[in-house]
């Protein structure tokens, strides 16, 4: 059912391109209905060309989901619509696409290029979703509002998702993401984004609601009882904190800091328990698995530190007959058909499959939006913009400290909405001047509306 469904709807893309172009008042509904929703449904709308469900690693088909092809349609009519394309707009896409071509060496050393494809396939996705966001907002002048609202709704349904798992008696849920360790590390970037927003607010009924999604997130990230999250996401808010209060203090913003304190406060003071007994039951078999994969990853990236034994190639060769691991002969009662895990971060399982020269783009690549995100802090002090860096600033810092504990960053759900952020960072780091003086230009024509209605300003003298 699923695949006539996938051929009817890309029969249908013309069509749907045609429709957005004639009534363009519905591009911002297809981002909204089309990209930013949808992967709360990403595993029910995706369709797996080649399907391999039973690999352990980071991506075991071809998968094109709805999310896919919702971006190719809205990139598609941006396109026509702004009568130009620019494959990589800004830095951040260059460097992308540097990390990208230094993967394909690692081709060289696979043992199945199958599996290296499905990878770069979703590589090559989060390409289009990229582009997709960045050109809409060049088209749309800056309407991040869409993609937060986007955002909201998949917060508030993780959390309601959350609590009913909650109260079914698991002990660790998930929410709407595959693993517990997924949704944690993803809830930190809306988090501290929406702790940002909170603090750049003017008062008002409207002014709660990011302080909602700020503690839905929140609850959602300590609810996993990942220590991991747990840790990283308190540092990330705290950094967010620091960078709203000392470049934007206000006395408002002291009472708004003593508000979240308190909240936070009772918050861990509710769950507390739960996670002091998560540090106090760790086993050292957990541990020592972290080991034991850590250095059959070191032994993978001594053999080949160039180009690496194969892109989405670890579930390969981690196991017999290649050598890095002994872990089968170590493990009492393992069957013939036991596979062995992934690596527990990112940094070594990118080093160990594709060489030491693509961690190292992949370093830069993330390195690149820190400094962004502190270049944006100073030049959008002053605008309605200046929470977005901020707020990413702390919640990208927890998900790379987090992803050297966690190799979660990789999979689809973490990896589409961290390419969304890098997209609105790319067209804000573009486009600041020019936001930076529209809202000049706004507050001028206010302040002469005030002059033409009878307001008296005060004479010299």
């Amino acid at each position: 059912m699923k695949y006539l469904v996938f051929c009817t709807v890309m029969l249908c893309l013309p069509l749907a391109v045609c429709v957005l172009l004639i009534e363009r008042r519905l591009i911002r509904w297809a981002l909204l209905a089309g990209v930013c929703c949808p992967i709360a449904f990403f595993d029910a709308t995706a369709v797996n060309f080649f399907s391999h469900e039973a690999y352990r690693g980071t991506s075991r088909g071809m998968e094109v989901s709805l999310i896919y092809l919702v971006a190719l349609i809205l990139l598609m009519t941006l396109m026509i619509l702004r009568g130009r394309f620019y494959l990589f707009p800004e830095w951040g896409g260059r460097l992308y696409l540097l990390y990208l071509l230094l993967c394909l060496p690692s081709l060289f050393h696979a043992a199945n290029c199958l599996f290296s494809w499905f990878e770069i396939w979703k590589m090559l996705m989060m390409l289009v979703v990229f582009l997709a966001i960045f050109s809409y907002l060049e088209y749309s002048r800056g309407d991040i509002a869409t993609v937060l609202f986007g955002l909201v709704v998949l917060v508030v349904a993780n959390f309601l998702v959350v609590a009913v798992q909650h109260f079914q008696g698991s002990y660790q849920p998930r929410g709407i993401f595959p693993h517990r360790n997924s949704m944690a590390m993803f809830m930190s970037l809306p988090g501290t984004l929406f702790l940002a927003r909170y603090f750049m607010q003017e008062g008002g009924d409207r002014a709660r609601l990011p302080l909602v999604g700020f503690g839905l997130a929140s609850f959602a990230v300590f609810w996993s009882l990942s220590r991991g999250a747990a840790v990283c996401y308190t540092a990330g808010a705290m950094v967010t904190v620091l960078c709203t209060v000392s470049l934007n203090f206000t006395p408002r913003k002291a009472g708004l800091l003593g508000i979240v304190v308190v909240l936070a406060a009772v918050g861990m003071l509710y769950l507390l328990p739960k996670l002091y007994s998560r540090f106090e039951q760790a086993t050292e078999a957990s541990w020592a698995a972290r080991v034991r994969l850590a250095k059959a990853a070191a032994n993978m990236i001594q053999d080949e530190p160039l180009c690496g034994v194969g892109i989405n190639n670890w579930g390969i060769k981690i196991n017999p007959p290649y050598p890095y691991s002994e872990l089968r002969n170590e493990r009492p009662g393992a069957t013939e058909d036991w596979k062995d895990g992934i690596v527990e971060t990112i940094y070594l399982l990118v080093a160990a499959e594709c060489g030491i020269p693509c961690l190292l783009a992949l370093l830069i690549w993330f390195g690149y939006y820190i400094w962004v995100c502190l270049r944006l802090l100073w030049c959008l002090r002053r605008t309605r913009y200046f929470f977005v860096p901020a707020g990413l600033l702390g919640g990208l810092l927890a998900n790379y400290v987090q992803s050297t504990l966690e190799w979660v960053l990789k999979q689809q759900m973490n990896f589409i909405w961290l390419i969304i952020f890098f997209a609105i960072l790319s067209y804000l780091n573009c486009h600041w001047r020019e936001l930076v003086q529209a809202e000049r230009e706004a507050k001028e024509e206010v302040t002469d509306e005030s002059v033409r209605d009878g307001d008296q300003i005060p004479q010299e003298g």
